[in-house]
């Protein structure tokens, strides 16, 4: 307190005790001694009083000095005792002064520390609002004691409005309240562990909730009473919507990596890809129930895959992409569109009527469909249903997103990739046909490729082809693959009567898909495969003509027990293995007419040697069916020699010519009876050589010349022509020599009759080595003793 102060008090308190005495003294006016001794009490009070500086121990001295002198005074008492008590209790007063002086040093001191603790509150106040953190003291009951600046900008309240109030009350949620109000008894009792740190939310005026953290520290009196707590919050909610945001970002980045490895790992096949994307789906986003769907060119929807797979609601499902009401829905104008479309109530948006009363019993009341696109345009949907109204959230969209261009590449690349594996497959099914055509002259062979082939690439259960005979103007069942209830054999059927009839009619494709009853309704002259779709349960059908160099040749046809998706490239593989089925028949048709010409021919040739041989044999009486017998020997000890049935062929026909140049002898030479004169006999000799100049001029004849021109060889090399030796003689020619010598020895010749078998077997034997070689003559000889032919009968 200041001096100024002081003064002005004293002043007051003087009055006052001055009106005190006035008053004593106006009872004793009358007696000028006791107003004398008065006045004299009140100066040395005042004095005191004033010169102390305590103006209370006067007051309360002159008042108990006053009434001392006063009660003495009228009680008449002796001037000792009065003057006593007089000096007594002035002296009190005095000591009275002086204690009450030491009690307002205590105080001035006690007001300076107040005082000294309030400047350095509001310094920490000033020091509290400064800080970008809540500072919250509350009392041990809960109430708040202290709010800096930040607390009330945080929570949106005035300092007026919070300080007194229940922190837990009013500043904390149902939710949490209760635990929070045990974890601040915990930290007052500060027992069980460090309570020093915890995260808790709290409400703001506007209702929202924010994230903080708090350091907390009991506070404790002088006798060390947990009397309430002092916290330093700091506000982390952006930071958590941070780090949330972080955290869904990493597990969106696993789960698309999830994704992304699935799809990867697994074979390039739409279907197979399309399943492990909606389970993934259903894994990751907690969805029902999600389908990928194929935006056909027909403009329907084809579901490729679905999880839970074959789920009732997908089943049997109607979606489309033109302006029909079944593709009013999400599916369809998101592949109008090209966007994603939402649909957050089933039961109540117009735009799914068409599927409302299907879809009510399953609980599914949110649809999403994101298309999928590729450069060439949107091929496809991923929809996804939730049971939860608002499930699809902007933040769950932009992650789906996300997925589906994930998916759509993929399944682009897989769908391209399967497309370029059937078009090599069918390029390869051609480059088969093509083998199958110049490997094959047996056009069942081909035909049965070429089936093989059509029910492999064209993916349907069966396939046959009739081929049309020409000459009865009917077509004939050739072959057939994949039938249950066997062969779909009609029997003849006339041109222009039934499917195929109408198709060879119309050299123009038949295609059947659906009731193939209700198509016969509408065209009963093609009812004649009725009882065939009726037994094989197909509901698809497709007939085309082969049609080769503007000719008909036949009809091929394919049958499948379900729709298939036909599409104009389907449609073009069937009439590329139509036009090579034509082909091939028209190439094996070919083949069979020539070959037939080819084995006339060579019938023809055969013919002609045979009627040379016999010309022979008439020019030559004495050898008539010589030719014929020993061209029988000839052939049965080749065989058994095991030369081949080529080399057979030419065997007979040189057997059959092997005097044809006797031709070139004359005839007084060749029929003379007796004996041939040494000159005749050199001329007679150059019969092989004839024989090689009228045969290798002719190329037909050139493999069978070995016999005409070698079979007078003989092993020792002492024959004719030219002498060979050996092995030098082709090992036809050895063996005919041996044939010709036994039918010569065993048949009558003008100048010595016949030999008996039996001697001409033992001239056989007695030539080999020397004219004959051993290996023919000893197989000769099995077939001699085996056999028991008359050569010289036949």
């Amino acid at each position: 307190m200041k001096d100024t102060e002081k003064i002005r008090m004293s002043i007051s308190l003087t009055i006052c005790i001055l009106s005190a005495f006035l008053i004593a003294f106006a009872l004793v006016f009358f007696d000028v001694g006791i107003a004398v001794i008065e006045v004299l009490l009140l100066f040395f009070a005042v004095v005191g009083s004033v010169y102390l500086w305590k103006l209370w121990g006067g007051i309360i001295s002159s008042l108990i000095s006053s009434v001392i002198f006063l009660y003495g005074y009228h009680h008449r008492l002796d001037w000792i005792y009065v003057l006593s008590g007089l000096i007594l209790f002035s002296a009190y007063g005095v000591m009275m002064g002086l204690v009450f002086k030491y009690l307002d040093a205590q105080r001035e001191n006690l007001k300076e520390t107040g005082e000294k603790y309030r400047r350095l509150f509001e310094q920490f106040s000033r020091y509290f609002d400064l800080v970008q953190v809540m500072i919250v003291g509350l009392d041990s009951e809960g109430n708040v004691t202290l709010a800096n600046k930040k607390t009330c900008e945080i929570l949106g309240y005035s300092q007026q409005e919070i300080i007194g109030k229940n922190w837990f009350k009013h500043f904390i949620s149902n939710g949490v309240r209760n635990g929070l109000t045990n974890y601040f008894e915990q930290v007052k009792d500060q027992v069980n562990g460090d309570y020093s740190y915890h995260e808790n939310p709290i409400l703001s005026k506007d209702g929202t909730e924010r994230i903080i953290v708090w350091r907390n520290t009991a506070i404790k009196d002088d006798s060390g009473k947990v009397i309430g707590t002092l916290s330093a919050g700091l506000d982390i909610t952006e930071l958590k919507q941070t780090q949330q945001k972080l955290t869904e970002q990493l597990e969106l980045s696993r789960n698309l990596y999830k994704i992304a490895e699935q799809l990867t790992l697994q074979e390039p096949n739409v279907s197979k890809r399309a399943k492990i994307l909606t389970q993934k789906c259903v894994e990751i986003l907690g969805v029902p129930l999600a389908f990928v769907g194929y935006a056909a060119p027909d403009r329907s929807v084809k579901i490729v895959a679905s999880c839970p797979e074959d789920h009732p609601y997908v089943r049997d499902l109607i979606i489309r992409w033109d302006d029909s009401p079944y593709a009013q829905g999400a599916v369809g104008r998101s592949i109008k569109t090209g966007e994603y479309q939402l649909i957050e109530d089933t039961m109540t948006d117009e735009r799914f009527k068409a599927w409302k009363d299907k879809i009510a019993p399953f609980g599914l009341k949110t649809v999403l469909s994101f298309p999928l696109i590729s450069p060439f345009g949107v091929f496809g949907v991923l929809v996804l249903y939730s049971d939860k109204y608002g499930f699809f959230s902007t933040e769950k969209i932009e992650q789906i997103r996300v997925i589906s261009h994930l998916a759509a590449a993929s399944l682009e690349n897989s769908r391209l990739f399967e497309e370029l594996q059937k078009r090599l497959g069918r390029i390869q099914a051609l480059h088969q046909i093509d083998k199958a055509i110049s490997a094959s002259t047996d056009l069942n062979v081909v035909l049965s490729v070429l089936l093989d082939q059509v029910i492999h690439q064209l993916r349907v259960h069966a396939a046959d082809i009739y081929l049309f005979d020409e000459h009865t103007m009917t077509f004939e069942y050739a072959a057939g693959r994949g039938f249950r209830t066997g062969k779909p054999n009609l029997g003849p059927i006339k041109s222009g009567t039934g499917l195929i009839g109408q198709i060879a009619l119309n050299k123009r494709p038949i295609k059947i898909d659906g009731d193939f009853c209700e198509f016969c309704e509408q065209n009963k002259r093609f009812c004649d495969r009725k009882e065939l779709f009726s037994k094989e349960g197909f509901v698809f059908y497709a007939g085309v003509p082969l049609i080769a160099k503007g000719h008909l040749l036949g009809v091929l046809e394919v049958f499948n027990r379900s729709v298939i998706e036909e599409n104009g490239e389907w449609s073009e593989f069937l009439q590329v293995i139509a036009q090579q089925t034509a082909i091939a028949i028209d190439s094996a048709k070919l083949f069979e007419d020539l070959q037939k010409r080819n084995v006339d021919l060579m019938n023809a040739y055969d013919a002609t040697i045979e009627g040379w041989a016999y010309a022979l044999d008439l020019r030559d009486k004495e050898t008539e069916g010589h030719s014929e017998r020993v061209t029988e020997l000839t052939l049965k000890i080749a065989k058994k020699m095991g030369i081949s049935k080529e080399e057979l062929v030419h065997i007979k026909r040189g057997a059959l010519l092997h005097d044809i140049g006797k031709m070139g002898i004359p005839d007084q030479i060749l029929l003379k009876p007796g004996k041939l004169t040494e000159q005749e006999w050199e001329i007679m000799k150059k019969h092989p050589v004839y024989a090689y100049q009228m045969l290798s001029r002719i190329e037909y004849l050139r493999p069978a010349l070995d016999i005409p021109y070698c079979h007078h060889e003989k092993w020792d090399g002492s024959g004719y022509p030219r002498g060979l030796k050996g092995q030098e003689i082709p090992l036809s020619a050895r063996i005919f020599a041996v044939a010709d010598v036994y039918d010569a020895l065993t048949s009558d010749r003008p100048y010595r009759k016949a030999w008996s078998k039996d001697e001409a077997v033992r001239y056989i034997k007695d030539q080999s080595g020397k004219h004959f070689d051993p290996k023919v003559v000893e197989v000769f000889l099995k077939i001699i003793e085996e056999d028991k032919t008359d050569y010289n009968n036949l």
